[in-house]
């Protein structure tokens, strides 16, 4: 491994999933790296079956206004790999990513032998580099988004861990998580230890309840419209109110000013994100996100557009439960696109999906742009779609 290039693709070859009765791969990964966990600031640690990311974002970058060195780690990438561990908005440096990797790589050498076969898989490894990192960097706060779920997740072993924030909870990940909103919300709730503050946007009650009951101390809800968002898009209200909620119970002593700042200087690609004039792209990767994305397309500005959604979206989804809703509406459009995720995952069987829905397909994102006549044309679904389409537009 002697380049940055070799270095993400290493953590690419990790597996990309195994046994999730436990976090036994990661406590011996950490193990054998000398714990750097035990090494971390307080942090707020975030989950969410939509939301998380922005929520993330916006924490962090009032820590930052408010004079915190704060380290950010978020998923998927949009623009660059790097931008998936930052500090205080600048990305992971090149050098940095490629010299914690090689000494993970070779700490794994004996972890993988100890393990095998179930050895530690890619986020696992991505996980320990972050915390490898952020442990060296003499940081004030951190703002940790878990990968999926919470109680099995690998970011779910950081001991200053202060502030536990579901910001919503949906059907999403069925398989990994459990196929109720309740079931899934115990999996969240799993983030929640101790005496830790805990701070939730708006939950189905079923989930809410599940949380309430896991929680040591009152749940701490977010007001809407104390604040002037911090990112584009009328569902990242609540998200806002849930990021100033979660910084408050962080450190009180932070200011309206500083915050108000924070949530100005926050910026998050793929979120609601104008590209060009009458071109916006977002990752609305499930029903519940895709709900949220047109109800953010009827208001305001945009309310009397007629609208284009270009949607590539992994089989594993759930996006299709808002198609009949969706295409009541006499300005939308739907268009599906054939999409292959990474590491080989498949998109919709888009064919039989068009056919039960009667809605249009193309045979690329390209084709399907250059023939949209809308006032509006919104790329959604996948964020690995929408970084392609962003990277490319």
């Amino acid at each position: 491994m002697k380049t940055v290039e070799d270095a993400i693709t290493f953590i690419h070859s990790r597996p990309k999933g195994g046994q999730k009765e436990s976090l036994h791969r990661m406590f011996a990964l950490l193990n054998a790296l000398d714990n750097p966990q035990e090494q971390l600031p307080p942090a707020i640690h975030v989950t969410g079956t939509n939301g998380k990311g922005s929520v993330s974002t916006m924490a962090s970058n009032i820590l930052r206004v408010a004079g915190y060195r704060t380290g950010l780690f978020i998923s998927p990438y949009i623009v660059n790999f790097r931008e998936r561990i930052q500090i205080n908005n600048q990305w992971i440096a090149e050098q940095d990513l490629l010299a914690v990797a090689q000494l993970v790589e070779k700490k794994l050498i004996t972890v993988d032998q100890q393990l095998a076969p179930d050895v530690p898989t890619e986020f696992e490894v991505l996980t320990a580099i972050m915390m490898t990192y952020f442990a060296r960097e003499n940081l004030d706060a951190l703002v940790i988004e878990v990968g999926i779920g919470g109680q099995l997740d690998s970011t779910n072993v950081m001991p200053n861990a202060t502030v536990a924030v579901i910001t919503s909870v949906g059907l999403d990940h069925q398989a990994l998580l459990g196929d109720t909103i309740a079931a899934i919300a115990e999996q969240k709730a799993g983030i929640i230890h101790d005496n830790m503050a805990v701070v939730i946007g708006e939950l189905p009650e079923a989930a809410q309840w599940v949380i309430e009951k896991r929680s040591k101390r009152p749940i701490i809800h977010g007001h809407s419209g104390q604040f002037e968002q911090g990112l584009p898009g009328q569902y990242q209200v609540q998200n806002t109110a849930t990021a100033v909620a979660a910084v408050n119970a962080f450190d009180e002593s932070i200011t309206v000013e500083q915050i108000q700042n924070g949530l100005k200087q926050s910026q998050f690609a793929a979120r609601f994100e104008t590209i060009r004039p009458g071109i916006i792209i977002d990752g609305a990767h499930n029903y519940q996100g895709l709900m949220q994305l047109v109800t953010a397309l009827n208001t305001g500005e945009y309310e009397k557009q007629t609208k284009t959604l270009i949607i590539g979206s992994l089989m594993d989804k759930n996006v299709v439960l808002a198609f009949s809703d969706i295409l009541t509406q006499t300005k939308f459009d739907i268009v599906l696109v054939p999409f292959t995720g990474p590491n080989g995952r498949h998109s919709l069987n888009i064919s039989s999906v068009a056919k039960q829905y009667a809605i249009k397909t193309a045979d690329s994102w390209q084709t399907a742009f250059h023939e949209s006549h809308s006032d509006m044309t919104i790329f959604t679904g996948s964020l690995y779609f929408v970084s392609e389409v962003r990277n490319q537009l």
